[in-house]
């Protein structure tokens, strides 16, 4: 299939936001975990700084999928109403708020340990680390579903 116009604009935007995006937002939270481990505190800083920046910065990577569903519409190629694209967006939310209601908090409380003089280990340590890690892990997960989805399209 050959994109022209503004879709094929706007398909390169959104491609290109996808990896500028969520290829940082996959990586930091098993960095910071690690980073809690290691007793890094600048390290992890600038993952949960990365984790917060990255998990609002995907609104644009969905406002442009949007805009790609929008214009499909007009050519009767996509539409709201597939499951793909619902499912996608449900996905992606559920990621996000993983990744701003449990990661990035625990990050902030590890930075506070770490902050105290406390090292990475200890049963508190390594409880956030692990919830850093089991969280953002679930994240990644459906953050690759919804990729999955973007190529497949099943049912379009």
């Amino acid at each position: 299939m050959k994109y022209t116009g503004a879709y094929a604009l706007v398909l390169v935007l959104h491609l290109l936001t996808v990896a500028a995006v969520i290829g940082p937002l996959l990586a930091a939270p098993p960095l910071a975990a690690r980073a809690v481990r290691d007793g890094r505190l600048d390290a992890l800083r600038d993952h949960t700084r990365t984790t917060r920046l990255y998990a609002l910065a995907s609104v644009v990577v969905v406002l442009l999928g949007s805009a790609l569903v929008g214009l499909g519409e007009v050519g009767d190629q996509w539409s709201y109403g597939q499951l793909w694209v619902s499912a996608s967006y449900v996905l992606w939310l559920v990621s996000v708020v993983l990744l701003l209601v449990v990661v990035v908090p625990a990050q902030t409380a590890a930075a506070g340990r770490l902050e105290t003089g406390q090292d990475g280990s200890g049963p508190d340590a390594a409880a956030l680390a692990q919830r850093i890690s089991g969280a953002g892990g679930l994240a990644a997960l459906l953050l690759a579903a919804v990729i999955v989805l973007m190529v497949l399209k099943p049912g379009a």
